[in-house]
């Protein structure tokens, strides 16, 4: 039994690093096309969004992320904030910030020049879900072969007996013997 969890322990842990490499592939190396995954394009106009929903909002490169103001409101209130963060950029596009929406409705925008908004959840759909599996999968392998190497050791201990036979401890019992 241990030879077998600990042997799907290992196939897990290889898997979780397979899938943390193609989450990472598909998220970091590919990219995010910025203009097919944007619900929004332009300088103003308005957005429909869900509550609890986040977006990230990018400016396009020919424009730097300091000199763009961002402004995405509902009533008096204003959701962007900015946050020129390179290592968030994405080819033609340079991140300017992110929102998020508390409420189900229709919010304007307003920029001085032309920017995108992306549902932040196309990031898990483009390799975060398999980035965030691979971390699961990791522990429950881990936590297979702690059980394995615990169940190695404690029946390496019971074999040990002299008296022990097929897992039975063998126990005669004299009826006849006298007591001194």
């Amino acid at each position: 039994t241990a030879v077998i969890i600990l042997g799907f322990s290992l196939v897990t842990i290889i898997g979780s690093i397979a899938a943390f490499a193609f989450g990472t592939y598909q998220s970091g190396f590919v990219g995010l096309d910025v203009e097919n995954e944007a619900f929004f394009v332009g300088t103003e106009g308005t957005v429909d969004v869900e509550t609890y929903g986040t977006y990230s909002v990018y400016v396009n490169s020919d424009y730097s992320c300091d000199d763009t103001t961002v402004s995405i409101y509902e009533g008096d209130w204003e959701y962007f904030y900015k946050d020129c963060d390179p290592i968030m950029n994405e080819r033609g596009w340079y991140y300017a910030g992110f929102f998020s929406s508390d409420f189900d409705g229709i919010m304007s925008v307003d920029s001085n020049h032309e920017i995108a908004i992306v549902d932040d959840m196309v990031y898990l759909e483009s390799g975060g879900w398999a980035m965030l599996a691979s971390g699961g999968a990791c522990c429950l392998g881990i936590i297979g072969i702690i059980i394995a190497i615990t169940i190695l050791l404690t029946t390496k201990g019971e074999n040990s007996g002299e008296n022990l036979q097929h897992g039975y401890i063998l126990v005669e019992q004299n009826d006849n013997a006298e007591v001194e």
